[in-house]
This record gives C-alpha cells, structure tokens and sequence, in this order.
C-alpha cells in the first residue's frame, strides 16, 4: 500500500478505491476537478446556476451520507444503494474525484455482499466529504454560503 492508502484506524482501502495519478505512483485522486463546474458553465448562460450547484452540494453532502448510513445500519441494501448511487453521482456532477471514487467503492462492497466492509468505509467517505467540501468552498467562491466564513 503506497502513502495516504490506509484509514485512520490503519485499515488498508481496497487498491480500486485509490486512484493513481499518472507519473505519482502511490497518490490518491485529486479531491476537486474544477474543471468539471467550468465545462457546466458553458451549458448555462447564467454562471450564478453553477454556484447553486456547488453550494447545493456542499449543503445537502452531510444528510445524504447519513441517510446512507442509517440504511446500512438498518440493513436496508436497496435503500443503502440508493443512498451512495446518489453520493457518487453527485460526486460526480461536481468534480468531487476522490469522493465519487469512494463512494463507488462502497457500492462495489455492497455489490459484493461485504456490507460490514461497506460500512467500515463510511469513516472515510465522511473524511473525504469534509475534506472535498472544503476544497470546493475555497476554490468556488460560490459555494459559500452566508453562513461560511
């Protein structure tokens, strides 16, 4: 396992679920593509639709995990992935790299029938979250709301 591989409990991550960077073996995805909200720009002729998007985003990122938290625990398999089919591709949509790589391999986890090691991946989904909607917040001023500094 290369750098930034490992949970912070020292659980090693699935290999799929780190992305290699072409020429830096052993580095993770980039949390933010911002290109991704640049191309969306161009499909909109008010950039302020972009900005809601991010922001949107950044906003409801924290309830959708824990929705798909509560269902695995309730050992609801449709509702769980409903629940991270909806992370990833917002993920996605956003340019959140690293976080739609995670959320994917949670959903091969529960593809695979390892709901335990499903749910041991949620600490990192919800590290990568913080950390992807940080990134996003500081790089898209838009995203911001009111109420972050």
């Amino acid at each position: 396992m290369g750098p930034g591989q490992h949970q912070a409990d020292g659980m090693a991550l699935p290999p799929s679920d780190a992305a290699q960077v072409a020429g830096a073996p052993g580095k993770a995805a980039p949390l933010f593509d911002p290109s991704v909200l640049d191309d969306m720009r161009a499909d909109f002729s008010d950039s302020a639709v972009v900005g809601q998007f991010a922001r949107d985003f950044c906003a409801s990122l924290d309830g959708k995990i824990d929705r798909l938290e509560r269902r695995m625990q309730a050992g609801d398999t449709t509702g769980a992935v409903d629940g991270v089919v909806s992370v990833s591709t917002s993920a996605a949509m956003v340019g959140a790299v690293r976080l739609t790589q995670v959320a994917l391999g949670i959903q091969r986890l529960m593809a695979e029938d390892k709901p335990d090691d499903a749910r041991h991946s949620l600490a990192l989904l919800r590290a990568c979250a913080t950390d992807t909607v940080a990134e996003i917040r500081r790089a898209v001023p838009e995203a911001r709301s009111a109420a972050t500094p």
